[in-house]
């Protein structure tokens, strides 16, 4: 049988952390896209420059780029089947989905009855709990503690050490600072930090 072989996109930090999970499960790297020359991956990994649709088309590929927003830019102009990335040291309740091209980091908890959108990073020792939406391109930052049935929109970012009390709903593009403790709901477009969180900036878009 044919082993598995995986593609990234993106040569930056992030990208080590998904290919040291790729490494875990036995998982070929076939190469790395990226239009940066300045990689950050091992040299053991092929560079394959510029992303091109028809190298190893039978390749899943991941978007390993930590930024929510060209991790979308990005993911619109793949042509290649998309991978998921889930490390085995996670801990995920089987009643748990998990869209394409997101990607589970090494100790991270998601209990039952979440739902978790596409090309998501839900980062190291993170833990999100019962009945949870988080949408599509959302970044769950180290050590974030989601409580049940809280909702996080497109594109959030939720800063390191975070925790979001039950049943919160925080909207699309949102910027949550490192340590905050949300104990409310969090409109679109905002910035919010502290303990409790305040919103320090809203932008309309």
């Amino acid at each position: 049988m044919e082993k598995t072989s995986y593609l990234i996109y993106g040569g930056g930090s992030h990208s080590r952390v998904v290919i040291s999970i790729l490494e875990k499960k036995d998982i070929q790297v076939a190469g790395i896209f990226d239009s940066e020359n300045n990689i950050k991956t091992t040299s053991k990994t092929p560079f394959l420059g510029n992303y091109n649709a028809q190298v190893n088309l039978k390749c899943k590929l991941v978007v390993a780029i930590g930024d929510n927003y060209i991790r979308e830019k990005i993911s619109r102009i793949i042509k290649h089947p998309i991978g998921t990335i889930i490390d085995p040291d996670a801990i995920i309740s089987e009643e748990v989905s998990i869209g394409e091209g997101s990607q589970i980091i090494t100790s991270s908890t998601i209990n039952v009855g979440t739902k978790i959108g596409k090309h998501c990073i839900i980062n190291t020792n993170s833990s999100i709990d019962h009945d949870c939406k988080i949408y599509d391109f959302v970044h769950i930052a180290p050590g974030v503690t989601i409580c049940g049935g809280v909702s996080v929109g497109k594109s959030t970012l939720v800063g390191a050490g975070t925790t979001i009390l039950p049943n919160v709903n925080v909207g699309k593009n949102v910027l949550i600072g490192a340590g905050s403790l949300v104990n409310k709901d969090v409109p679109d477009n905002s910035k919010v930090f502290g303990s409790p969180a305040k919103i320090i900036e809203n932008e309309k878009k």
